[in-house]
């Protein structure tokens, strides 16, 4: 139909006299009518196809919109002159004609929408889709294409699709959706809902807000999630970053309507199930009606299947962790920028506060071991001690969320949680520690016992070992000898050499530490300031990263007690199952401590640490100055560190982290046979020091070398650091639920970065 005939049509059935413009349609014809007193409508011609109960369904549909949710931007339908609703045509075959009213606004591509657009088309899918949940018609089954349940009949159109690369790809798909998701499909909820909410069928103003919904034609009885679905499936497509416009999206939409624990697990499915159904339905025409396959359908079906295969590569369970996140987080309270924008935003309200690496790496997301950038590339994390029990660990999460939704307050008020967490570590430690403070960081934690100390003891001097590192408040940094300013020697500090276990560390002639013990001891008590406490790091990190020598760790703390001082192990890098043999690391030094800290990893993320020790000791404290840390022991915190405890224990992570940590250093050892530049590997559990030298019998630290290969590995998405005195040690601490397939590709990374080097010696 020309646009003449369309006018004739609307002024004649409508009462609208006007000039019709063509607008075009996948399976409609469409054409704006603009009439003389600056209204607009749209007359639609419908497909042959739509029956009278179709457009009965549509119309009543929009009704029923428009009365649930009013300032829902969709067209009304406008009567013809005799009070129907539509009228018909005859061409050839019979058509039914409508006129709507003109909703404002235009198409936008997916790749041009910000954050905070593709978060409020997502609010809109779910009001619409709310609008329409009381909504009941007697031909509501209508049978779409789109509608997801049919997926399973695309096995029978893939000898269309030619490409054997793809050809496979669907059938995995298919394999996953026909195994997951079509078991369960029939009882998510259902209900009549628009089914094909894609940016073609949603408009934006000039602020890219929605301004229209549109076409209504595809509207049947499914699931509701369907739409949701259609929504993030027309978004990924084209875009740089796919998953974050898709989590966006899904966070609008459960901004209105949550999604369900069965919905949000098959989101990657669907999703990829919608992708399919479009690259195979269009693959399928081409070849049975070439003739009426239209240039829309055709239209960018490369670059789907292309989002499909990426989809794919990712792997769609990682993918839908990814998207169950967004569904559960809610909106998220910051706008998302890019990484470059972030940066400079950073460094004007940051200052110089360091940023790991030369290339610094913007993160969005995590699952286990995985962190991901923007884009959606994935980077190994070898490096985080703190996410202990994985990134965004489900468990810990669920525990954070559903006590913070009860309460959240402090010690000073009767709660269970507490109580319970420091019974399930007093359970775990040496019976002479009996009693536990919490704070809220480790170096809280290092500070309390610090405080612990000089109180229960009465003197001021304190031993660390020569590089160690305590924390960041002002006693700790004292005793931080990593971190010393130039000059900075504070008079009550003594170092001393770690107690080493020379069988795993060479012939490397080295101080005898019992000995340097001995002296630093006398040394304080001759400036008298007496020895409060020996602070020990039981796996000696910041030192290069040591096994201890049983035998010569206890003699060291034999001699401190001898001299009035307390033994405090500082667990803030070494707990919670780091070393594999046990959950804290002072029991392969064989040494009952006064006084423990524990930190970074006890929330796996959460703010949240403990000081446990002797209630004599305890008492010194209490009995002075008292203690009271207003966050320290909340609920919230501890629901954290209840869920940590209890993921360690249900995967029974410390045999795991033996047999991973065992199978990595036999790994790196292989490296260094191959690699002059490793001068040791040091391991204990999955604590791992890799020693980089220049020279094997001068022992020269490589440090620009290590530099170079942590950040080497960045570039190939694998993340370490270093340590030691001299920077020269690669440190790989990964969370404790690395896998061995995790550790292949670790070293792989390392060797191809150190063969890089070796080639441009």
């Amino acid at each position: 139909m020309d646009e003449r005939r369309a006018a004739r049509i609307a002024e004649r059935e409508f009462g609208k006299p006007g000039t019709a413009t063509e607008l075009g349609g996948e399976r409609d014809q469409n054409f704006r009518i603009d009439v003389a007193d600056g209204e607009a409508y749209v007359l639609k011609i419908s497909s042959p196809a739509d029956d009278e109960a179709s457009l009965d369904l549509q119309t009543e549909a929009l009704r029923h919109i428009q009365r649930a949710d009013p300032d829902l931007p969709v067209m009304e339908p406008v009567p013809t002159t005799d009070g129907s609703l539509w009228t018909t045509i005859e061409d050839d075959e019979t058509y039914h004609v409508r006129l709507f009213t003109h909703v404002p606004g235009r198409p936008v591509p997916g790749q041009d929408l910000d954050a905070e657009a593709l978060f409020e088309y997502g609010a809109v899918v779910a009001r619409l889709g709310k609008a329409l949940r009381g909504f009941f018609h007697p031909d509501a089954d209508y049978d779409v294409l789109w509608d997801l349940r049919h997926v399973p009949e695309l096995r029978s159109l893939l000898d269309s699709v030619t490409d054997a690369e793809r050809r496979e790809l669907a059938e995995r798909i298919l394999d996953r959706f026909e195994n997951r998701v079509e078991p369960g499909f029939e009882s998510l909820r259902a209900q009549v809902i628009h089914n094909d909410l894609t940016l073609d069928n949603v408009l934006l103003d000039d602020s890219d807000r929605v301004s229209g919904v549109v076409d209504f034609g595809d509207l049947t009885h499914t699931a509701l999630v369907s739409d949701l679905v259609m929504a993030v499936a027309s978004v990924m497509y084209r875009r740089d970053d796919p998953i974050e416009a898709a989590q966006d999206v899904i966070r609008g939409y459960v901004s209105v309507t949550p999604l369900e624990d069965e919905e949000a697990e098959l989101l990657a499915d669907l999703v990829a199930a919608r992708h399919l159904t479009w690259g195979v339905t269009v693959a399928w025409r081409l070849e049975e009606h070439p003739e009426k396959t239209d240039a829309h359908s055709v239209a960018g079906v490369d670059d789907g299947w292309n989002l499909l295969q990426s989809l794919d590569e990712r792997g769609l369970d990682v993918v839908n962790h990814r998207l169950r996140t967004a569904a559960t987080s809610g909106a998220l309270p910051y706008s998302r920028t890019g990484t470059s924008e972030v940066l400079s935003r950073r460094r004007a309200v940051l200052g110089s506060s360091p940023l790991s690496y030369d290339d610094p790496v913007h993160f969005v997301d995590g699952d286990g071991v995985w962190l991901y950038d923007p884009t959606g590339r994935r980077y190994l994390d070898a490096y985080n001690n703190v996410q202990v029990v994985g990134h965004a660990n489900p468990a810990v999460a669920d525990a954070i969320a559903g006590q913070a939704h009860t309460l959240a307050t402090n010690t000073r008020y009767l709660h269970e949680a507490p109580v319970e967490l420091a019974e399930r570590i007093l359970a775990t430690m040496p019976d002479e520690l009996d009693r536990v403070l919490f704070v809220n960081s480790g170096s809280e934690a290092t500070d309390i016992a610090w405080r612990l100390a000089t109180a229960a003891t009465g003197n001021e001097g304190a031993i660390v070992s020569e590089n160690a590192y305590h924390g960041i408040t002002e006693a700790m940094t004292a005793q931080s000898p990593t971190i010393w300013p130039e000059g900075m020697d504070p008079d009550h500090v003594e170092t001393v050499t770690p107690p080493i276990d020379d069988a795993h560390h060479g012939d490397r002639p080295a101080a005898d530490p019992v000995q340097g013990m001995t002296e630093s001891l006398a040394a304080l008590e001759k400036r008298g300031t007496g020895t409060a406490a020996w602070m020990f790091d039981p796996l000696f990190t910041s030192d290069g990263i040591h096994s201890p020598d049983e035998a010569r760790a206890g003699s060291m703390a034999e001699r401190v007690r001898e001299a009035g001082g307390l033994v405090i192990a500082d667990e803030v890098q070494a707990g919670f199952g780091r070393s594999g043999d046990a959950l804290w690391g002072f029991r392969n030094a064989d040494v009952v401590p006064d006084v423990v800290t524990l930190g970074k990893p006890m929330g796996n993320g959460h703010p949240v640490a403990a000081v446990v020790t002797r209630s004599d000791v305890a008492s010194a404290l209490y009995d002075g100055t008292g203690f009271f840390s207003t966050f320290g022991g909340n609920p919230v915190s501890c629901a954290a560190a209840l869920a940590v405890l209890d993921e360690i224990e249900r995967r029974d992570l410390l045999p795991h982290v033996v047999d991973v940590g065992t199978y990595l250093r036999d790994g790196l050892a292989e490296l260094a046979a191959e690699h002059e530049r490793i001068g040791d590997v040091r391991q204990q559990g999955l604590m791992v020091g890799v020693e980089l030298v220049t020279d094997h019998e001068t022992r020269e630290p490589a440090s620009s070398e290590a530099t170079a290969v942590v950040n080497g590995l960045r570039q190939r998405r694998v993340l370490i650091g270093s340590t030691g005195a001299d920077g020269n040690v690669l440190k790989i601490r990964p969370p404790l639920v690395f896998e061995r397939t995790h550790a292949d590709r670790l070293l792989a990374a390392l060797d191809d970065v150190l063969s890089e080097l070796s080639r441009h010696d």
